[in-house]
Order: C-alpha cells, then sequence, then structure tokens
C-alpha cells in the first residue's frame, strides 16, 4: 500500500448546545445506543508538489440496524418568542504561501428551507515558483481548480432529487530532469524549451443527478437511483468519457419476536471508453512516437444482495458481490467473479470490547482519471481501463480502555490481480515519465492505534502498519519491478489542541519506510506538518499552515525531489444571515 501525502485545512466547529429529551415508552424494550467506533487515521506524508492519491482507512464497525421498536409521536412543543438565529451560508477562505502559492475557498449554500438546498463550492490551490536551491531543476508548477454547482429538493415528503455539476482542472510539469540530463539527451539546454514542452493538464467535467426514496417505516419499501456521467480529457489528446448507472432497493423485515433484517439489492454498471491520439504525438520536450490511433471499452457490472441483521448479540452482514468484466482489449477475456461480502461483529465485557472478522472483494478500472491521481507524471501511452481484482479478509479488534483512551488492531490478508504500480517508461531519455505496471500479489498488513481524548481539549493519537508482498504472477514483468514504490511501513504521532475554542493546533508527524523503485532504494521519509488557528469570533478566523517542517528533500517519485517546507497564512470569513 502507498501512504499518500496530504495536507489537511481543518476547521474545528463550534459544539451544539446542550439539550436534554425524555421519552416513556410501553412495551418490552431494550432501549440500545450502538456506538460509532472512532477513525483509524494512517500515515501521512505531506508532498508540497505532487498531488497523491489519499488514501484513508476507517475501523468503523458496521451500524446499519435500525430499532424495531418504534414509539408514537410526540407533538413539539411551541416555543413563543424564540429568537432568530444566525445563519451561515457562506465561507470563504484565502491564504497565500511561499512558492508563490496561493490558496482560494468559497462555499455558498442557500438559507434554511424543508423542501430544497442549493449552492456553490469553489477551490484553488496552486505554486509558481521553481525548486529551492536546485535551479538545474527548472520550474515546479503545478495546480487543481475546481467548481461545483448542486441542489437537491424533496417532493412530496417522500421522494429526493438530487442533482451536480462540476468541472475541475489540474496541472502540473514533468520537471523531473536537470540541465545536464537534458543537454546529454538531447542536446538542448533549458533556453530552447518552454514550460508548454513538458506541461501536463487534465479537465474533467462531470454530472450527477439521482433520486431516492425517503420513506423508513417498517415493512416498506425503499430505493435509490442515481446516474454519473463525465468527460476527462488531456492536453495531449486522450479522452475518457464515464457512464455509471446505480441503484439498490431495501426492505426491512421481522425475524421471530426480537429481532428484525434488512434485505438490501444494490446494482451498479460502469462504462468507460478511452480514445488515445494517433501517430505524431510531440510527447514532451518534442519526443515523438507512432502508433495509430485505437479506442478501448471498459464495462464492469456489479450485483450485491445482502442482508443485516442483529441477533444475539451478533451483528451480521452478509451477502455477495457478483461482477462481470468487460474489458475490451485485445487478448483478454471477459471474466466472471464473484466475492464474499461477509461481516461479523461481537460486543463483549459490556460493549467495551468489539470484535470483528470480514471477508470481502471487489473489481475497479485503473481508468486515466485513477492513474493521474495517483501519479501525475504517467506516460500518455498508458493502458487504459485494466481492471484490478481484490479478495481481502479482515480481523478487527476494538478495546475501549476508559472514556478517554481506545485502542484498535487489525490484520489482514488480500489477494491481488492487476494490482497498480508505477515504473519510468523505457522510451523517454530524460527518465521522467512513469508507464504503470499491473502485478499480481499478496499483502499482509498489520497494523493498529491508540487513541487519546481529553474532554474536546486534547486529542493525541498514534499509530501505524507493517506491510509484506508476495509476487504471485509476474508475467511480462521482471521481478526487479515486483514492489516499486510500496512502503514496507509507516508511522504516526498527532496531537491536536483545543484551547477555549479560540486557539486550534494540530502538530503530525509522520515515517514512511524505504521503497524500491527502478532508480534504486529511496530512503526513508518522516516528515512534520502544523496547523495553527485562532478564532477571532464565529464569522471570522485565521490560520497558518506548515508543511515539511523537518525541510526534507525527498523524492516520493524517483528523479522528482520535493520542495523542503510550505508556509501559509491566510484567514477565513462568513457573512451571517437572518
Amino acid at each position: 500500500m502507498i501512504v499518500a501525502a496530504l495536507a489537511v485545512l481543518a476547521i474545528p466547529l463550534k459544539a451544539q448546545n446542550d439539550y436534554n429529551e425524555s421519552v416513556v415508552v410501553k412495551g418490552s424494550y431494550t432501549p440500545v445506543i450502538e456506538q460509532a467506533e472512532k477513525l483509524n487515521f494512517p500515515a501521512m506524508v505531506t508532498d508540497t508538489l505532487s498531488r497523491i492519491e489519499h488514501v484513508f482507512h476507517y475501523s468503523i464497525t458496521p451500524t446499519r440496524l435500525r430499532a424495531m421498536y418504534e414509539p408514537t409521536r410526540i407533538r413539539a412543543a411551541r416555543i413563543i418568542g424564540e429568537p432568530a438565529t444566525k445563519l451561515y451560508n457562506n465561507y470563504l477562505r484565502l491564504g497565500f504561501g511561499n512558492y508563490w502559492s496561493p490558496l482560494a475557498d468559497l462555499n455558498w449554500c442557500s438559507t434554511r428551507d424543508r423542501l430544497k438546498t442549493y449552492g456553490v463550492r469553489l477551490n484553488h490551490f496552486s505554486s509558481w515558483d521553481k525548486l529551492a536551491k536546485m535551479p538545474e531543476y527548472g520550474n515546479a508548477q503545478y495546480g487543481n481548480t475546481d467548481i461545483t454547482l448542486f441542489g437537491k429538493y424533496i417532493v412530496g415528503d417522500v421522494l429526493q432529487l438530487s442533482s451536480d455539476i462540476s468541472y475541475e482542472h489540474d496541472h502540473n510539469l514533468y520537471y523531473g530532469f536537470t540541465d545536464s540530463t537534458l543537454q546529454a539527451a538531447l542536446g538542448l539546454t533549458r533556453d530552447n524549451i518552454s514550460l508548454s514542452d513538458y506541461r501536463a493538464s487534465y479537465n474533467v467535467a462531470t454530472w450527477n443527478i439521482g433520486v431516492k426514496n425517503m420513506e423508513l417505516d417498517v415493512n416498506k419499501l425503499g430505493y435509490s437511483a442515481d446516474v454519473h456521467l463525465s468527460d476527462l480529457w488531456t492536453v495531449w489528446g486522450a479522452n475518457e468519457l464515464n457512464l455509471t448507472l446505480s441503484g439498490d432497493i431495501h426492505y426491512g423485515f421481522p425475524i421471530m419476536r426480537d429481532y428484525k433484517g434488512v434485505a438490501y439489492l444494490h446494482v451498479d454498471w460502469e462504462h468507460y471508453r478511452n480514445v488515445s491520439p494517433g501517430d505524431g504525438i510531440d510527447n514532451f520536450l518534442g519526443i515523438l512516437y507512432s502508433r495509430p490511433e485505437y479506442i478501448d471499452h471498459t464495462n464492469i457490472l456489479r450485483v450485491n444482495p445482502y442482508v443485516d441483521f442483529l441477533f444475539r448479540g451478533l451483528n451480521i452482514h452478509a451477502g455477495l458481490l457478483y461482477a462481470w468484466d468487460g474489458y475490451s482489449a485485445a487478448g483478454t477475456d471477459k471474466q466472471n467473479l464473484v466475492y464474499p461480502d461477509v461481516t461479523v461483529s461481537k460486543k463483549l465485557m459490556k460493549d467495551n470490547l468489539v470484535l470483528s472478522l470480514a471477508a470481502t472483494g471487489g473489481a475497479e478500472a485503473n481508468t486515466l482519471n485513477r492513474l493521474r491521481m495517483v501519479n501525475p507524471y504517467i506516460d500518455p501511452d498508458f493502458s487504459p481501463g485494466v481492471v484490478a481484482s481484490h479478495y481481502d479478509f479482515v480481523g478487527h479488534a476494538r478495546w475501549t480502555l476508559s472514556k478517554k483512551l481506545e485502542a484498535n488492531a487489525e490484520v489482514s490478508y488480500s489477494l491481488r490481480s492487476a494490482d497498480l504500480t508505477f515504473a519510468l517508461g523505457p522510451r523517454y531519455s530524460l527518465n521522467n515519465v512513469y508507464s504503470d505496471v499491473y502485478n499480481n500479489l499478496n499483502r499482509l498488513t498489520v497494523g493498529g492505534d491508540i487513541t487519546f481524548v481529553n474532554d474536546e481539549m486534547i486529542t493525541l493519537r498514534a499509530g501505524g502498519h507493517y506491510y509484506h508482498y508476495t509476487i504471485t504472477d509476474l508475467g511480462a514483468v521482471t521481478p526487479a519491478w515486483s514492489e516499486y514504490y510500496r512502503p514496507d511501513w509507516d508511522a504516526l504521532l498527532a496531537i491536536d489542541l483545543n484551547y477555549h475554542y479560540k486557539w486550534f493546533l494540530h502538530l503530525e508527524s509522520q515515517l514512511l519506510g524505504r521503497m524500491d523503485s527502478d532508480q534504486g532504494t529511496l530512503p526513508m521519509r518522516y516528515g512534520i506538518d502544523a496547523q495553527v488557528e485562532y478564532r477571532h469570533n464565529r464569522a471570522l478566523s485565521f490560520f497558518l499552515r506548515m508543511d515539511n517542517l523537518a525541510f526534507q528533500r525527498y523524492w516520493y517519485w524517483a528523479n522528482y525531489p520535493s520542495q523542503r517546507g510550505l508556509f501559509l497564512v491566510g484567514l477565513t470569513y462568513t457573512i451571517p444571515h437572518k
């Protein structure tokens, strides 16, 4: 597993006012409040240059059941003379950092309305400077901008209609070469090239529309349906069109006298159409290659029936997943795959100890959109739509030691085919473009974390993982490629402080074990990140974000050195609205 780099600007929210409510229930009923498990935060090392896929792992015990008993509704009491509260329906964050790094976030939505909600989100972050004290690497610009319009409307109190439309633009430079490499390989100097010669950009337009039945009563049918349409196009002429149709139905039913089950059926179909450009592509710094234009189609159909029920203290999720892999590339066979979808949880020691076992699996397409999110320096001649399959077997334990202390431990074993990794493309003499590589492997993961919380004023987290990979089928891949860019361990230590709801501090230290690459072994990475926020009032706050405070010059991808540190200052502001 590759631990991705991520810097998070978390804006803590002020707690709501406390309130008490009493309900008198007559009948044979034992009220139970399920305790949601805390999040298990994996190690994260912030990369100040490249966009790397962010991978989170949540250790949450499944709690999909609703109580069978439904008490009689109580009429709401009318409060006379209640003052109108200020509503904050907008949010603006502005910042600027070294390396000429502007930040802008704008969120606006409609005010309180029982039937409709609509709004807009706009986000931008970029960097426009060179690598500090490494002028031989030239410019290392990158940027991300996206805008989203969204809305939903409730019809007849039982049917919710929702839709959103968005546009995203990303760009980065293939800066992983030096002046001496450029001169030796192509006989050029940096004066002979422009930024556009090694610039990559991606544009994504997306439209989603959905409908959901909001009927939650027992013995009544619920359903939802969604349509996703997206189009991605690149500066070198590649195009990826995606259409996804999904939906589910569910129905609650009694089991004997005291138990209840809920049956689900989830179905989705994904279609990808990839168009790759033909001959004469100007592929970064004037390197030409010749190939015919081609079109690939990938289809994945998933059918997932399952049942959730609580029986004698066991929380059981039982089902299976059928997947049909319809990848159309020459030389590949369409596949019918069946995966388990089973999770069993048991609470012990007065609910202080929760033990869980799970057997799951799935199939996903390694699309162009996923490839560029994992590695922004990919080869335009990628392999579109390769379908990855995995079977996962997990054992998890959560132990609540006290009201302030909780520990999690987990061991998992995964059987993975067409697992994605990367290696420098052999056709590029500058050694700065990565080809996608797919391995069949097994992965053993052992990890855990411990969390201490003291009255919302201080939170301490510490955890880590150990990974062991076994290659099962290399195919055309040489053994030296087998474990590229896969750390053998990671660790995290983090602290959050809340001082009188005025000052907020987040301090985080990460360690990432060494990784093998086609350019040798990349050393262990370590990082220290921090964020300080001062909340002046409910509408105005100021923040300082500091990444890579260890000033480490690390290489997440070979030949791509990072910046030594990022300092970003800014403010957030909201306009109250009655």
